[in-house]
């Protein structure tokens, strides 16, 4: 999300939560892909595309990068931190777990070092998360894609609008299944647009991810501080 949807998506879960618990949300297993494309001043467009794995199962999320083949092969990166505590946030697994007072427990899962990362709630910024467990769980939070206009109709889900601040931003929301099944944002000025789309897969009643982290070291984000 942009950081003005992020913002309206904060006010919004923090008025839901004075109102009370949210009935739980549908299984969801999904592939999100994210594209932005961006004008730069230079005048080269810059295009950048990645995937996420989004596993959610009640008042658990998990969230990882899908890596394509080779791209552990930086042999370099790898050399660099030989020898010494290492942490990227940007390929570790996100698991998050939503208690009953609204607090988000989150924790990185480093696969490579099977190692499970505790990240206090002063150094979220820090690892790139706004704090928001239904941004996560739903890429849009079901309270923002309600208060947007509604707009036309995809099967059984609805698009929703808003326009503010020099953005223009449609989400298509499943109320079914508590989802944004897509998200299109653009400057008005054209210079940066923004696309993530959701494909989602039959949720299997297969081990979840965070069942599977026998023998993996529990650490804290402090203990790879310098």
């Amino acid at each position: 999300m942009t950081r003005l949807l992020r913002a309206a998506a904060v006010a919004l879960a923090v008025a839901a939560a004075a109102a009370g618990a949210a009935a739980p949300a549908p299984d969801v297993d999904a592939i999100v892909t994210y594209e932005t494309r961006q004008v730069m001043s230079s005048g080269v467009t810059r295009t950048d595309t990645w995937q996420e794995r989004l596993v959610r199962r009640g008042d658990q999320v998990w969230i990882e990068r899908i890596l394509p083949a080779g791209a552990d092969d930086d042999h370099d990166h790898k050399a660099e931190h030989v020898g010494h505590k290492h942490f990227n946030g940007e390929t570790a697994a996100r698991w998050l777990k939503l208690g009953a007072d609204g607090q988000v427990d989150v924790k990185f899962v480093d696969r490579e070092h099977k190692a499970v990362v505790a990240i206090p709630r002063a150094e979220f910024g820090t690892v790139g998360f706004d704090g928001s467990f239904a941004a996560a769980s739903s890429v849009v939070p079901a309270a923002l894609a309600r208060s947007m206009k509604a707009s036309g109709a995809v099967g059984d889900a609805q698009w929703r609008t808003d326009k503010r601040d020099g953005w223009s931003h449609r989400v298509l929301w499943s109320e079914q299944r508590q989802i944004a099944l897509k998200v299109e944002s653009r400057r008005d000025d054209g210079s940066v647009r923004r696309t993530v789309s959701v494909q989602l897969q039959p949720a299997t009643a297969r081990a979840v991810p965070w069942d599977q982290l026998g023998g993996y070291a529990q650490k804290r984000y402090d203990d790879f501080m310098d």
